[in-house]
């Protein structure tokens, strides 16, 4: 069933542009991961999306712009930054998809536990 499914699949939290679903899955370590899946909620590989970058905004410092890179799997785009503590932090995630950049600001939710 399309759209049935915001369940997230590798315990992050699951975003939608218009068919397209995508999952941010953010950690305290600095270690984040960006899935897609199509409408019915299927994997698809991360190439799907271009330019995938995200920009850590912390109340106490300067904005940390990650840009990410597919993993070695081909599953995710995956970005490496600083250690995440306190609170009132967000991230800009960006990417390109059909040639269109797309952006959105998320609170930073840490990995659910699975």
């Amino acid at each position: 069933m399309a759209h049935g499914d915001h369940n997230p699949h590798h315990g992050g939290t699951v975003y939608m542009l218009k068919e397209l679903h995508y999952e941010v899955v953010l950690e305290r370590d600095g270690h984040h991961l960006v899935y897609f899946s199509d409408a019915a909620r299927q994997d698809l590989p991360a190439s799907v999306a271009s330019s995938v970058k995200l920009t850590v905004k912390r109340a106490s410092s300067p904005p940390e712009i990650l840009d990410a890179s597919i993993d070695q799997s081909g599953e995710c785009w995956i970005a490496h930054g600083n250690v995440v503590e306190g609170e009132g932090t967000t991230v800009r995630v960006d990417f390109v998809v059909d040639e269109t950049p797309y952006f959105i600001d998320v609170p930073f939710l840490p990995r659910t536990t699975q």
